[in-house]
């Protein structure tokens, strides 16, 4: 008998052992209390609506958040939260760096067509060619391909997802000794 496993089941087998293998590496959380810088080739704001679109080399800086991209749309609800959804060009994608507070600095860098950011959960979206990797200097540690991939920036949690059938979700994570790690067909 010829069974094959859902991709959502095979994603759950799989991250089952890495949740309980992988070392706790959290966001750093001064992260949260910092001013978000903006930087863009041109910016409309709307105090009324608090919508502060940007165009053009958008760059973002939240402490040690850096998102890069074509255009940025970011909403402040009442409560001061802010919402960001960047999107990459025809030339890039929108990319995403943190640095993960360890003593021994991380980062989790990640790409996508689209990249939204929910301040008040923490949470992070990437859509579209959506990429992460946790490295340590320039030594990959983990790497994730999906369609979309889920972030939980404080608690470290992902999720993954293929919209396709026959297309999987792809990761490799490597031992942690000095090694390093190749994902075929990641990049454009």
């Amino acid at each position: 008998m010829n069974m094959r496993l859902p991709n959502h089941l095979l994603l759950l087998l799989f991250c089952l052992p890495v949740a309980f293998n992988t070392p706790l590496a959290f966001a750093l959380k001064s992260d949260k209390n910092q001013p978000t810088k903006l930087s863009s080739d041109r910016a409309d704001f709307n105090d009324v609506t608090q919508e502060y679109i940007l165009t053009g080399k958008v760059v973002i800086i939240k402490g040690s958040i850096l998102i890069k991209g074509a255009k940025a749309v970011i909403i402040v609800d009442p409560e001061g939260y802010q919402q960001v959804t960047v999107k990459g060009d025809a030339n890039e994608l929108a990319t995403f760096t943190q640095q993960l507070d360890k003593p021994d600095p991380e980062f989790i860098d990640g790409e996508g067509d689209l990249i939204f950011y929910e301040a008040k959960k923490d949470q992070l979206l990437l859509s579209g060619q959506a990429y992460t990797n946790r490295r340590k200097g320039l030594r990959s540690i983990d790497k994730l391909v999906a369609d979309e991939i889920n972030y939980d920036l404080f608690n470290e949690e992902y999720r993954a997802v293929s919209k396709e059938l026959n297309k999987p979700t792809r990761s490799v994570l490597s031992p942690r000794q000095n090694t390093k790690i190749e994902l075929q067909n990641t990049k454009k």
